[in-house]
């Protein structure tokens, strides 16, 4: 039974609704900013910013705190503190990236926890002094490093400080707190934090309290790391711990539920990524009482964080298994399942080492990023293809909102007289797009090499250190780039769609497709209907479709092979999306697959919006023929079922039944809504009476009142199935 569990949902809740929990950071960095001091090297200037947070920052206790660490919920500036804050704003406007105050993290990695938990911040220190009194003024990089080394050693200096203020307010309070359990409470966490994160951390309650401290810390200086595989790291610590009678399961689960109530506090809705089970670095299976005890507290804390996900792998114990199916049931929309064997290929095909593949986490959606080495960009940047199509049918512009990033194409519409000729522009048109995004990503990631930097989280991270090197400037192991494609599925129909209407059917010509996408069907509903309804769709299992999405799969992946960023990354394709197919949408055209103008883009690797007319065993026979493993980017595959259906035994078994031979087929992610239609209706209509209700987007979750409306009608559009 966890204490006051209503009590702390209630605030995790509120906390994460609220916008007023960003102000004091916020109004601590612009201060900070303001009031630098003459430091020339953007890493130190960036380790400065780091420490006045930290110094600065207050300290927040809960009246049911088991874990230090919180945000300040309803900060309010003085006239004072806003000239302040005007202030650093102008500053860092006339500096933009050069200024060197801004983070070079990329909010979608975890640090290593495992070297904090063993060797503490003292130990890293250490490592750090060992590496600066090494150095050699005559190597020619002997001030770049030591720049690093000592912006490292200032911000972990800052987080140790923190710590220790934290530990006196908590000790004041147990002086001053009547209840006499609170009391020993507050008591017990001032000697952990005495004692974690500069030391090694000597139990379960002291390596959660470090984990989350320094993440935390991590927070609110707005370099983002996540938790990752809890069961992993901390269980030797619960093992030893319960066998030498220090703690018991309720309250190691206690200290979870706790841990993902601040999830909430701290990140409110950005998905905050918790992954367990899978293996671990030397491929021993990892199914332990904290994988059951986080897949539970799912339902229990009940509220959008964290991002929970299960590695999956054939010998995943089967009550397990049930436990996922239960939760998604019951409308919690997690956990999310990968599929661990395609994952670790996908990133041992992309150069990870053998134990850097097999731990990984989904880095907040579906994102895959090796754990403690990594700098990875993910969704960088989304990219909408079918604005191929606008650019063929709008001679050689956009028809509706965004450009389309193609210039210099040669051709006349009337010209494209086979299937092929249209087939080869629109590959020539996406290999521009593609080309001419990644020119600005490249630039972008550039300058952030150049003049960004995170010195606390580069600390945790290999080979930084090693390096000399801050993981924004390329130190750290693995430095990916995941372009992501909301529409893919829009643009694989809209082929089909054409072949089928245009060459051959005869249905229309395309300069009648090309008016008919100007005026958004105005005038040729008729038109539309039979792109929606009577030309193939990708997503269920049928051939001529299925051919178009294997070949344009394979192209995509191809195309980002010609490309490498300056920090020595590589590019790899990523089909999720987000909340940006809804905005991508909102930008674009009228497809030629039916899609209207404004609507959202297709959302997954699965079918469009309604059209999986063979239930999810369609959606199986399409998504199998693609070579999964390459979307180590992150794929997201969604299915919606009726509440009735899988809550009944034999809804529940066809599920799990259905899970296995999904990844036994070669597929990479699994993810589940389950909620009735009329509550998603009623939700718009009445959001107040619905404020928690949780849905899947497109990767990650989200509560459905906080969602644009375009997304909310993209969901409703979503097939219900009630049988598999």
């Amino acid at each position: 039974m966890v204490k006051n569990l209503e009590s702390l949902k209630e605030r995790g809740f509120s906390y994460s609704v609220n916008p007023r929990t960003k102000e004091e950071w916020i109004y601590l960095y612009y201060c900070a900013i303001a009031e630098m001091p003459p430091v020339h090297v953007h890493n130190l200037r960036r380790a400065y910013v780091e420490k006045y947070v930290l110094d600065h920052y207050s300290v927040q206790i809960g009246p049911d705190d088991l874990l230090a660490g919180t945000v300040s919920p309803c900060y309010e500036l003085s006239d004072e503190e806003r000239a302040l804050v005007e202030k650093g704003q102008e500053i860092e406007r006339l500096a933009g990236a050069i200024g060197g105050y801004q983070t070079g993290g990329t909010e979608h990695r975890v640090i290593d926890y495992e070297k904090l938990l063993r060797l503490g911040i003292e130990g890293i220190l250490s490592e750090i002094d060992e590496k600066l009194s090494r150095l050699s003024y005559a190597d020619a990089d002997y001030c770049e490093k030591q720049a690093f080394y000592q912006s490292c050693k200032i911000s972990l200096q800052a987080v140790c400080d923190f710590a220790k203020r934290y530990s006196i307010a908590l000790r004041e309070k147990s002086v001053s707190e009547s209840d006499d359990a609170r009391s020993a409470s507050l008591m017990k966490m001032s000697e952990i934090l005495e004692q974690v994160p500069l030391r090694p951390a000597r139990n379960f309650y002291e390596a959660m309290q470090s984990m989350w401290f320094v993440q935390y810390c991590l927070r609110i200086v707005n370099d983002i790391t996540l938790t990752g595989r809890l069961d992993n790291y901390l269980y030797p610590y619960y093992e030893k711990d319960l066998r030498e009678g220090l703690i018991t399961k309720d309250f190691a689960y206690e200290l979870i539920c706790q841990l993902f109530v601040k999830h909430n506090e701290i990140y409110e809705t950005w998905p905050a990524s918790v992954m367990v089970g899978g293996v671990d670095r030397q491929g021993h299976p990892v199914w332990n009482d904290l994988t059951a005890m986080c897949i539970d507290a799912i339902g229990d804390v009940g509220l959008i964080n964290p991002s929970v996900a299960v590695c999956y792998t054939d010998d995943m114990p089967e009550e397990l298994l049930d436990k996922c199916v239960d939760m998604v049931a019951k409308g919690y929309t997690r956990p999310s399942i990968f599929n661990d064997r395609i994952v670790q290929q996908g990133l041992r095909e992309a150069g990870v080492r053998e134990e850097d593949a097999r731990y990984y986490v989904h880095s907040t959606c579906v994102e895959i990023t090796p754990i403690g080495c990594s700098n990875i960009s993910v969704a960088t940047p989304y990219i909408n293809i079918n604005k191929a199509f606008e650019y063929i049918f709008g001679n050689k512009k956009q028809i509706y909102g965004d450009g389309c990033a193609i210039e210099g194409l040669d051709f006349e519409l009337s010209s494209l007289k086979t299937f092929d000729d249209f087939y080869n522009l629109a590959k020539q048109a996406v290999s521009e797009i593609i080309k001419n995004n990644l020119e600005w990503v490249s630039q972008q990631l550039f300058a952030t090499a150049k003049y960004k930097s995170c010195p606390m989280s580069s600390a945790f991270l290999g080979d930084c250190l090693e390096n000399g090197k801050d993981s924004a400037e390329g130190g750290a192991r693995y430095n990916f780039v995941y372009p992501c494609f909301p529409g893919f599925v829009n643009f694989v129909d809209s082929l089909s769609a054409i072949k089928k209407a245009v060459y051959d059917e005869k249905i229309v010509t395309l300069e009648e497709m090309a008016a008919a996408l100007a005026d958004n069907f105005a005038k040729e509903e008729d038109i539309r209907q039979y792109l929606c309804n009577r030309c193939p769709k990708f997503g269920n299992g049928e051939d001529d479709a299925d051919a178009f999405g294997v070949e344009m799969y394979e192209f995509l992946k191809e195309e980002l092979k010609k490309y490498r960023v300056q920090t020595g990354g590589t590019f790899h394709s990523s089909y999720f999306a987000w909340i940006m197919h809804g905005h991508l949408g909102a930008r674009a055209a009228a497809s030629p697959d039916g899609r209207r103008q404004g609507e959202a883009l297709s959302e997954c690797l699965g079918s469009v919006q309604g059209m999986d007319k063979n239930g999810p065993a369609g959606v199986l026979r399409s998504i199998r023929k693609l070579d999964q493993k390459s979307g180590i980017g992150g794929i997201a595959t969604n299915f919606r079922f009726a509440k009735n259906f899988i809550d009944s035994k034999k809804g529940h078994d066809a599920v799990k039944n259905f899970i296995r031979t999904f990844f036994k087929s070669g597929c990479f992610e699994i993810q589940f809504n389950v909620v009735d239609q009329k509550d998603l209706i009623a939700a718009r209509e009445n959001p107040e009476k619905y404020r928690t209700l949780m849905v899947r987007v497109a990767g990650y979750s989200d509560y459905f009142v906080n969602l644009d409306p375009v997304i909310q009608d993209e969901i409703i559009r979503r097939s219900e199935h009630g049988d598999i």
